[in-house]
């Protein structure tokens, strides 16, 4: 058995207000290290909300890592996990706006990034759809990553399917209403045969989404087996063993945080 604890942050950024998001995740991070989670996952633009750049535009988004994400890493091997971190990027090559997660081990070291391929046109039409579609191996686990849309479809998973991924990790920003998640994260869990495991993220966005209500889940063969959409920032703990991809906990154990504990 391989059990390893992860814990979803299942955030409430306030849109635009990159500091005091910053200071949310840096509290998120230091309770998943009090609780000697393994890895840790943030969903999808935690730091700037999804409507952002109708409030502050795209220029802050900057070459990674920055200052910001290095003292990020430097704590790494005090915290002792692994970190799936959302951070918008600029190119360092082209200057074109990505939509990334990094990975960051234990040791404070980057050891992959994926760029968010399917991008909406509109509400994300800052950030240029990314190309590769490469497995990132974290604590010797091979790991494919979605975000959001890109578990829409099965074209991006397929193709982890062939690279012999272990588990899905897929940082989100997807509310509910009419065109909240029908099914999509359980079947891609069915024919990739592995964990798909979704952080999204809670609170509103400006006049544009409400998104309380919104489900961070575990899907395993084609069934959601935890799920969980606290309406306020809250951490979603639960132990898998990674050797056979099932899930050992029953439910979800919440943790409550903001930026002033």
């Amino acid at each position: 058995m391989n059990k390893i604890k992860i814990s979803l942050l299942h955030l409430a950024p306030i849109t635009g207000q990159l500091e005091s998001n910053k200071a949310l995740l840096l509290q998120s991070l230091k309770l998943c290290a009090q609780m000697k989670s393994d890895w840790v996952i943030s969903p999808e633009l935690w730091v700037c909300g999804y409507s952002f750049e109708r409030m502050i535009g795209s220029d802050w988004i900057t070459h990674q890592p920055d200052t910001w994400m290095q003292e990020l890493c430097s704590n790494m091997p005090t915290w002792n996990f692994n970190l799936f971190l959302s951070m918008p990027e600029k190119d360092n090559s082209t200057n074109q706006l990505h939509n990334t997660v990094f990975v960051i081990n234990r040791e404070g070291s980057i050891i992959g990034n994926y760029r968010k391929i399917k991008v909406l046109p509109q509400s994300e039409g800052w950030s240029s759809p990314g190309e590769e579609i490469k497995s990132i191996s974290v604590d010797r686990i091979p790991v494919g990553i979605l975000i959001c849309a890109d578990a829409y479809r099965p074209q991006i998973s397929n193709e982890y399917h062939k690279q012999g991924v272990k588990a899905l990790i897929c940082p989100s920003a997807w509310g509910p209403g009419d065109c909240a998640p029908n099914g999509e994260w359980e079947q891609r869990s069915l024919e990739v045969d592995v964990p798909l495991i979704v952080c999204n993220r809670t609170g509103k966005d400006l006049d544009v989404v409400d998104w309380r209500g919104s489900d961070s889940i575990v899907a395993e063969k084609g069934e959601r087996i935890l799920s969980a959409a606290p309406d306020d920032s809250t951490i979603l703990t639960f132990e898998i063993d990674m050797d056979s991809g099932s899930v050992l906990s029953k439910e979800f154990s919440y943790t409550s945080v903001n930026a002033t504990n």
